[in-house]
């Protein structure tokens, strides 16, 4: 798992947000894949996480996302990455830190357990 390999997929991930392709964006965590999203319920697997988007995306009008890497190590088939999100939005911009357990499925680098809260000064 390399800075590269973490960047493309990070990559895809900000284009399926900006244009709301919400099938792209779930086909990038494992089919297992959990998210914890702040003040919020354990979101599990795939079909879930693409509902939980489509939430996001409409009620808090989000226009793009860009992910920074800030850390990232791996062991094997699984690595975790922290980083900072700017979340451009309809009422302005946010910034989130993030932790991402990565693991590698059928040779692609997918998110598995995806966690962020906001980022206060």
């Amino acid at each position: 798992m390399s800075r590269s390999e973490i960047a493309a997929v990070n990559r895809q991930f900000e284009d399926a947000a900006r244009k709301a392709d919400l099938d792209r964006l779930a086909s990038l965590y494992t089919p297992d894949a959990m998210a914890l999203p702040p003040d919020g319920p354990i979101v599990k697997g795939r079909d879930s996480i693409k509902q939980m988007w489509g939430s996001v995306a409409q009620q808090m009008g989000l226009k793009d996302v860009r992910l920074s890497t800030l850390d990232f190590e791996q062991a094997g088939d699984t690595g975790y990455e922290v980083g900072e999100a700017t979340l451009t939005l309809s009422g302005g911009t946010a910034v989130v830190k993030f932790v991402v357990v990565w693991k590698k499925v059928d040779g692609q680098w997918r998110l598995h357990r995806d966690i962020w809260n906001a980022k206060n000064a």
